[in-house]
């Protein structure tokens, strides 16, 4: 129907043939429109940098609809960038230090149209930097060797973009950093060991401002270090499974005489590929007190060293303290490796105490007392030993001398024994030729012969 007065006539007839009529006028105006009225929303501030913004018409109104919307930037730089501008919500992007003027135009059906102007301000950044909260202190005691640092106390006025935690250069290597959290607010630390760590906790904000701030991490010794006992085992790590070291925990026990309650197993661990380490201790009595490791491993070494080498499950590669707990006398330190005593400078094992006495590794002995020692020594044998050859000799020049004098002796006996027997043969030769001389001379003068006597004869 158009606009204009509409008459309709209604004739109505019965079965009489009889008729009725009336008229009805119907008259159409022209529609009763409003304008449209466009909302462009509130005015904004904004701090740069800022990436984009958006404009909101999407409050406009009108009685038919609104059929058409325009936004369109009326002063300020003209570095930006609209997407969706003919749409109710547009984006506003590359927004500078300024001050900037959009107009949002919209229309109705009829044609009728309302505008508005949106105000956008953006400010230079009034930036604070950013304040590192690392966590404070921390105290570990093992074996609890994990820990978590939280960062996330940190803050800053426009937001942190980056978390980095540093390890302090006089920190212990050791430890492990888990997932990577090193680089995130919260810092996921396991397999620390016993000393003093610090960690610097570096935050970085938008603009580049940085703050640092330090945890510090103390891990404490084992209070149960000195009764911790090294098991090392012929068999891979991943090949001891639970119902194993449940068996092998009760052969423990029947080894070292006490309940299978009374060994507490800390820690297995891979020792090499195909061994591994079981780290346990002993304890009994009541209030329950820990056994000595040393008291333990000797205790091990003992009944294994008897008919009980192939008493427990696995192979036995070697028994010993876990922790290297010997003092070196005071002149050395513990090799945690081979539980060996590593002397300082100028000292040195006390040999006879090693090995005729316990067998404890040492440095009792000074390397300038043992050398000035052994030079002393060398000397005391070097005299006893010249003074040994000189008695000899002494000796033997007595023996000499005494021999000597006991063969003059003999000589002059022989001597005079000589002596008197030539005497004796003389006086006998004598008595002879006395008694043939008187012979002859009683012959001759019975025979009338001559006799002549001459001392030659004799």
């Amino acid at each position: 129907m158009q606009e204009g007065d509409y008459t309709f006539q209604l004739t109505v007839t019965d079965s009489a043939r009889q008729r009725s009529t009336a008229e009805v006028t119907l008259i159409v105006q022209p529609e009763n429109n409003s304008p449209p009225v466009a909302v462009a929303g509130p005015d904004k501030e904004l701090t740069f940098p800022v990436e984009s913004t958006t404009l909101d018409g999407s409050k406009s109104q009108d009685d038919q609809g609104i059929v058409f919307y325009h936004w369109e930037n009326i002063s300020g730089p003209n570095s930006v960038q609209m997407e969706n501008a003919d749409k109710a919500i547009a984006t506003v992007t590359g927004l500078q230090v300024g001050t900037y003027h959009f107009r949002l135009t919209v229309k109705d059906q009829q044609g009728l149209s309302s505008a508005s102007v949106l105000s956008i301000t953006v400010k230079e950044e009034n930036n604070s930097p950013p304040r590192a909260r690392a966590g404070g202190k921390h105290v570990l005691v093992l074996p609890n060797n994990s820990v978590t640092l939280d960062g996330s106390g940190s803050a800053d006025d426009q937001g942190i973009v980056s978390y980095l935690w540093i390890r302090d250069g006089q920190s212990p290597a050791a430890g492990d950093v888990i997932h990577g959290s090193d680089h995130e607010a919260v810092l996921q630390l396991t397999n620390l060991v016993e000393g003093t760590y610090i960690f610097h906790l570096k935050v970085t904000d938008a603009k580049g401002d940085s703050d640092v701030d330090s945890a510090t991490v103390e891990v404490r010794p084992d209070p149960k270090r000195s009764g911790l006992v090294e098991l090392i085992l012929q068999v891979g790590v991943g090949q001891l499974s639970e119902q194993q070291k449940d068996t092998l925990v009760r052969q423990l026990a029947v080894l070292l005489n006490v309940l299978d309650s009374d060994i507490k197993v800390q820690k297995i661990q891979a020792y090499s590929d195909i061994s591994t380490a079981v780290v346990f201790y002993v304890q009994n009595g009541h209030p329950s007190t820990v056994i000595k490791a040393s008291d333990v491993s000797r205790t091990l070494h003992v009944q294994l060293l008897k008919q009980k080498a192939d008493f427990l499950l696995f192979k036995v590669l070697r028994v010993d303290t876990a922790a290297c707990l010997l003092k070196c006398s005071g002149h050395g330190h513990c090799d945690p490796i081979t539980k060996r005593c590593i002397c300082y400078q100028l000292w040195m094992e006390n040999l006879i105490h090693r090995y005729l006495n316990d067998g404890e590794s040492n440095c009792e002995w000074s390397i300038l007392y043992v050398t000035v020692s052994v030079f002393i020594l060398i000397v005391v044998m070097v005299g006893l030993a010249w003074f040994c050859i000189c008695c000899f000799c002494f000796a033997f020049l007595l023996s000499g001398i005494k021999h000597r004098s006991t063969e003059h002796n003999s000589s002059l006996m022989v001597s005079e024994s000589e002596f008197d027997s030539d005497q004796d043969t003389i006086f006998s030769r004598e008595k002879i030729e006395r008694e043939n001389s008187r012979t002859l001379i009683n012959g001759s003068v019975r025979n009338g012969v001559s006799f002549n006597y001459s001392s030659k004869d004799r």
